[in-house]
């Protein structure tokens, strides 16, 4: 085990994280703060820095949620999956393409997308770039970090720290 493993017991943190309601359903249906247990890091558990915050998350005695939307666990990292599967919450479509998701991702088009980008189809091509799981990362939070990711000359474009065949 890595130095950045938890040294907290993994079934206390899972039976803690089984306890918590649907988070996302909450989330979209009206979020009764001080039901949760905060500080808490939402995720989505792709390569690199979700699987990184979330060991530093757990190293912290921090909750940790990784959402998952329809299609989205091929994304996961295998390190999250092994580690951190307790943290998945998986969430159905029908939430995420219900009417308050499909509004604020509407609403955020709006002010985002260039009048030169507003092609006539320029909502099904937004629609289908967008993780409507970020909606859940973000509609309560007190603060957010977005990590992107740097190309380096023959390493791995999630970690940057894998050697690739160029």
């Amino acid at each position: 085990s890595d130095a950045r493993t938890p040294q907290l017991d993994p079934s206390l943190l899972q039976a803690e994280q089984q306890h918590r309601p649907r988070l996302a359903e909450e989330m979209v249906c009206g979020l009764v703060r001080s039901r949760l247990r905060l500080p808490m890091l939402l995720s989505g558990a792709c390569s690199g820095a979700d699987e990184t915050f979330g060991e530093m998350a757990l190293d912290s005695e921090h909750q940790l949620v990784h959402f998952l939307g329809p299609g989205d666990e091929e994304w996961a990292s295998k390190k999250a999956k092994d580690t951190q599967a307790f943290a998945f919450e998986h969430v159905k479509a029908e939430l995420l393409e219900g009417d308050v998701v499909s509004k604020a991702f509407d609403k955020a088009a709006e002010s985002r997308v260039l009048g030169s980008q507003r092609t006539h189809d320029w909502r099904t091509k937004v629609s289908q770039m967008a993780a409507r799981r970020n909606y859940l990362q973000v509609r309560y939070a007190d603060a957010v970090y977005v990590v992107g990711w740097r190309l380096a000359p023959g390493k791995d474009q999630f970690t940057g720290k894998d050697d690739v065949d160029p």
